[in-house]
């Protein structure tokens, strides 16, 4: 079974078919995706903003990263949680949409740049002086924020596509 197929087979599932058909749950879940934006990437953009000194001025960067990650790990849970169900939706047509693919894509360097954040710059956190963000956890931040934009603007013109 190719990709293609298993995404029109997913789309034509009878869960599938059952959310779509719903009068109220698709609503729902595509609600709930929406919502859950402001806790996942809301909290995302904060920090960074707060990496790159333009906010929350005088919070060490360790305290706002422990402040802003828990709610950022709820939103994020919700929004995998009903992405994923309204994907089963629109699986067959959201395969070769390419704003569904562009998403995906960004949603895959947004999490190597998480990776190397966690891994490169996150240990050294607690001894960052009083002069803010070394120049690479800075251009995370500054990637972060740009990608972000992105999956927004795909995932909204792809939902409109649909």
């Amino acid at each position: 079974m190719s990709v293609a197929e298993w995404f029109q087979w997913l789309e034509q599932a009878p869960v599938s078919v059952a959310i779509a058909e719903s009068i109220w749950l698709f609503p729902i879940l595509e609600g709930s995706h929406i919502l859950a934006l402001p806790l996942s990437v809301g909290m995302i953009v904060i920090f960074d903003l707060h990496l790159l000194g333009w906010t929350l001025a005088g919070s060490r960067a360790a305290t706002v990263m422990k402040e802003m990650l828990r709610w950022s790990k709820l939103g994020f849970a919700v929004m995998f949680i009903t992405g994923g169900l309204l994907l089963m939706c629109h699986a067959g047509r959201a395969y070769g949409n390419p704003f569904f693919r562009a998403k995906m894509i960004f949603l895959v360097v947004l999490g190597i740049n998480a990776a190397v954040y966690q891994l490169v710059f996150f240990p050294k956190m607690p001894q960052w002086t009083a002069g803010g963000a070394p120049a690479g956890a800075k251009a995370c931040a500054v990637l972060s924020l740009i990608v972000w934009i992105g999956v927004i603007v795909c995932g909204r013109t792809m939902a409109y596509q649909f």
